[in-house]
């Protein structure tokens, strides 16, 4: 019967840590880098995402390059997230995986400066 109440006490103590670890397993803490121009104009509101790998410490990259398919527009802005689970793998396996998400937006079409074309 000891055990039994012993097994009871031990979840009630232990119940509390373990959903503190599970919440922070999946818990998105993330980083977010951002490269973008000081005019930036995008033509969509949401980014096109990806996800790259890196093998062998960086010595072979899956895909090599991501092609950013904006036609003849530029590329607005960039941004690169790793998040927990990310880390996490990196860690494990010492940096022989190394997983980010890579989010970029196209730009819109300029328009050119210059003076104001009269109505005729």
């Amino acid at each position: 019967m000891k055990n039994r109440i012993g097994s009871i006490a031990f979840l009630k103590r232990g119940f509390p840590v373990l959903v503190l670890v599970a919440g922070l397993a999946w818990a998105q803490g993330c980083a977010t880098y951002r490269v973008t121009p000081p005019d930036s104009f995008p033509a969509d509101p949401t980014y096109r995402k990806a996800t790259m790998h890196a093998f062998f410490w960086g010595t072979w990259n899956d895909p090599e390059v991501l092609p950013a398919d904006c036609g003849r527009e530029a590329i607005n802005d960039v941004r690169i997230q790793r998040n927990y689970l990310h880390d996490l793998a990196s860690v494990l396996t010492l940096g022989i995986w190394m997983p980010i998400e890579v989010e970029f937006r196209c730009a819109s079409a300029r328009i050119r400066e210059g003076a104001p074309i009269k109505p005729r």
